[in-house]
């Protein structure tokens, strides 16, 4: 079969349109119309129902416009994957510096020696960002805050506590611990709700599930920000456990402590991994027991 041949009959038979198609293929019509009859010819079948100006799709059109897109999706993939091996392959990732700038470095510094060929492109997102990336192919893996979709497949990484992080010279430094009860009515600095909607999530559930009447002083679009809000001593933070704070800043535990955040490595369920990509994933897993 001829693939390109293949490639105009199904945008053809997409827009029941020889103009239109032509246009999108950059071709003449005349000679897109010789390509898909040669087309029909080569397979056997009569695949186009032509009146006047107007076509449409017999049964048979139907079913190669079907299994057409399957092949070319197909052949696009694995041209793509012959393009990776001889030119060297690129690994696209998206994460949070304040979850996984630790991790990610670390696991780059074995696998660039394994796979020098394959270059690495990371791409600090924010959660929204991340989706859209991996769902759309231009990102490869995501490191995040794991989630029930299943559209993703996740390998956890790590179980991270969240703690108070506490400014110097506020009225609760010197707690070995503070309760749920002791965060009523102080002003509070979180990750950015739009920026970090799961960590805002798990934070407000703890703050409803204690009856926590806390203020929310500052949202900011990660820990480098945050931490310049602790500084300044516009109030308390929750952090994960491993976030890069100033010095002077304790971090405290919580009582209860609230549900852990889990840190994971995701990817599309429906797509295999390429060797490459797996042995990072185990990289990352094996830095982050580490």
């Amino acid at each position: 079969m001829d693939t390109r041949k293949l490639r105009y009959f199904v945008e053809v038979a997409e827009r029941e349109n020889i103009s239109e198609a032509a246009r999108v293929l950059n071709v003449t019509q005349p000679a897109l119309s010789r390509q898909v009859r040669a087309f029909e010819e080569e397979m056997g079948w009569e695949l186009l129902v032509r009146s006047g100006k107007a076509i449409s799709l017999t049964r048979a059109g139907e079913v190669v416009m079907r299994e057409g897109r399957r092949i070319l999706r197909s052949v696009e993939a694995g041209e793509a994957r012959m393009r990776r091996e001889v030119e060297g392959a690129e690994l696209r990732i998206g994460f949070a510096p304040s979850l996984a700038g630790g991790i990610i470095e670390k696991a780059m510094a074995v696998f660039c020696q394994l796979h020098p060929s394959v270059s690495i492109r990371l791409q600090d997102s924010t959660t929204e960002e991340m989706w859209q990336g991996v769902r759309s192919g231009t990102l490869d893996l995501i490191v995040e805050v794991a989630t029930g979709d299943q559209d993703l497949h996740w390998e956890t990484l790590q179980r991270r506590d969240i703690r108070v992080a506490v400014p110097k010279g506020h009225r609760l430094e010197r707690r070995r611990k503070i309760r749920a009860e002791d965060l009523d009515g102080e002003r509070l600095l979180l990750l950015s709700r739009v920026d970090y909607p799961n960590y805002w999530r798990k934070v407000t559930e703890f703050f409803a599930e204690h009856s926590v009447n806390a203020k929310v002083a500052g949202e900011f679009d990660g820990i480098s920000s945050l931490s310049m809000g602790l500084n300044a001593g516009m109030g308390l933070a929750f952090v994960a456990v491993g976030s890069v704070l100033p010095k002077q800043v304790k971090v405290l535990k919580l009582d209860p402590e609230p549900e852990p955040i889990c840190v994971a490595v995701g990817w599309l369920a429906k797509r295999k991994l390429e060797g490459w990509e797996e042995v990072f994933v185990n990289e990352l897993k094996r830095v982050a027991v580490g």
